[in-house]
């Protein structure tokens, strides 16, 4: 499984994309496992890492040398050779929400992203502090987007309970189904972001609908 990792990208390393195909020895049937969330595709990833010897710091200067020469086995020589330490800090944040496995994808591909830009730095001794900070970066910045969708779907979901209390109350009040105006007047919430909302909501019971 090893070099089936970043196909999609046409890169021979492995890692976890959003399809894996686990291939069993019984029946040689193909698997498909979405976002490598199955845990037989971790614990294989993980073995397989055993096997890929570590970097010396000769080795790693001399690579990132060889790779400032655009060398294709340098490269990928050094993507081989970081994926543990890829690994080891994504565990660092494996309490902040997200699994394991979308963390060391999220910091492979990080980790490809600074072998793209380690050439234009100046001085070669810090190309492996650059590296570590651009999977860093990655796997932070995916944790706080996934915060930042959570957060937003909170509060939709808060509007939401919110417009439909109105709704209920103005209809008593008035009689009437209220319009978008009114709502937007009685709870504060801008008239564009009812109608969205509204719209959602829509949505969400067309769908229900359909699959009832």
């Amino acid at each position: 499984y090893i070099y089936q990792y970043l196909g999609e990208n046409g890169i021979q390393i492995p890692g976890f994309m959003h399809k894996e195909y686990l291939k069993t020895e019984e029946n040689g049937e193909i698997n498909e496992t979405i976002k490598g969330e199955h845990p037989i595709a971790l614990s294989i990833y993980m073995k397989e890492l055993e096997v890929i010897s570590g970097l010396n710091r000769e080795e790693r200067i001399s690579l990132f040398l060889a790779l400032r020469d655009k060398d294709e086995q340098a490269k990928n020589r050094l993507i081989e050779g970081y994926l543990p330490v890829v690994v080891e800090i994504a565990k660092n944040y494996k309490d902040k929400g997200l699994p394991i496995e979308d963390l060391i994808q999220e910091g492979n591909l990080g980790l490809l992203q600074g072998l793209e830009e380690v050439s234009t730095i100046s001085n070669i001794e810090d190309a492996d502090t650059f590296l570590q900070e651009h999977i860093k970066m990655a796997i932070t910045m995916l944790i706080d987007e996934e915060v930042g969708e959570n957060d937003w779907e909170a509060a939709v979901v808060a509007k939401t309970s919110l417009i439909s209390e109105a709704a209920k109350v103005l209809a008593e009040d008035m009689g009437r189904v209220a319009t978008v105006k009114e709502l937007s007047d009685y709870t504060k919430i801008p008239i564009e972001e009812v109608k969205d909302i509204l719209s959602l909501s829509l949505d969400a019971v067309k769908v229900g609908k359909e699959n009832g």
